[in-house]
């Protein structure tokens, strides 16, 4: 009888030190997590003819559970056309993933704009080993030519 519980206790300890879960399939990849709130910007590619190269400054708040890959959140930014207004900004819900490659932290996320029909963002960006700036790009999904440039600054990684 204590010989089975001794295995039994050796396959929990077994388990419980295993890659968490949600590591987005990286085999030995332990999951960042980037929970916090951050300053970032965006910019309009050529396809947006009066707002090429406009840049818009906003805050992402980024929730993530512990080990795992996937994030929520919310942003708030400055009215350019996109989105309506509400208490003075555009807010917009986040959803999507991070994970970690080679030292490098990849973020995927999906923009949706609240209180309004506007199509949803993605967003795709790296941070490189050492550094505190995650940057990327953003596109429209149904029309990638719609698209440009963000970076969100002062990125921590827990």
């Amino acid at each position: 009888m204590q010989v089975w519980m001794l295995q039994a206790a050796a396959l929990v300890l077994l388990a419980s030190c295993a890659v968490p879960a949600g590591n987005g399939g990286l085999s030995g990849a332990a999951t960042p997590n980037v929970q916090g709130i951050y300053q970032g910007s965006y910019t309009y590619g050529g396809a947006y003819q009066k707002l090429a190269g406009q840049t818009v400054s906003f805050e992402i708040s980024l929730k993530q559970a512990r080990g795992s890959s996937n994030i929520t959140g919310v942003i708030k930014e400055a009215y350019t056309g996109s989105g309506v207004l509400k208490d003075g900004y555009v807010w917009s819900n986040v959803s999507g993933t991070c994970v970690s490659e080679s030292g490098y932290i990849h973020l995927k996320f999906r923009k949706t704009y609240r209180h309004s029909k506007e199509p949803p963002v993605l967003y795709q960006g790296s941070l490189p080993p050492g550094s505190a700036l995650l940057s990327g790009t953003w596109y429209l999904q149904d029309k990638t030519s719609d698209s440009g440039m963000f970076q969100i600054s002062n990125m921590q990684v827990q």
